[in-house]
């Protein structure tokens, strides 16, 4: 069972800098990529404003984006690595779905 794909949960932190367009379009790139790379049954949800406990790279305020998604673990150190190089996101969380 190598090939199984396994069940995530990411949640992506964006600045408030960004329009909802701009927010919608950034989510899809990453749902785009994650099928792109084997993904499937991806769920993407806009989770909203939300105020920070602690300023992260100057923002006070975040925007909330969940993907759900299946993908095989070798795939998911490429999505992790993507996440990592983006400048746009201010944090990010992937956690493993039983």
């Amino acid at each position: 069972m190598k090939n199984a794909s396994s069940r995530y949960e990411s949640l992506l932190i964006f600045s408030s800098d960004y329009s909802p367009k701009q927010l919608r379009f950034l989510a899809y790139y990453y749902a785009n990529t994650i099928r792109e790379w084997g993904g499937s049954k991806i769920h993407v949800r806009y989770r909203g404003k939300r105020n920070l406990t602690y300023e992260i790279k100057g923002s006070k305020i975040g925007d909330y984006i969940e993907i759900r998604f299946n993908l095989l673990p070798a795939a998911l150190e490429l999505y992790q690595s993507l996440i990592k190089l983006d400048d746009q996101i201010l944090r990010s969380f992937i956690k493993k779905k039983s």
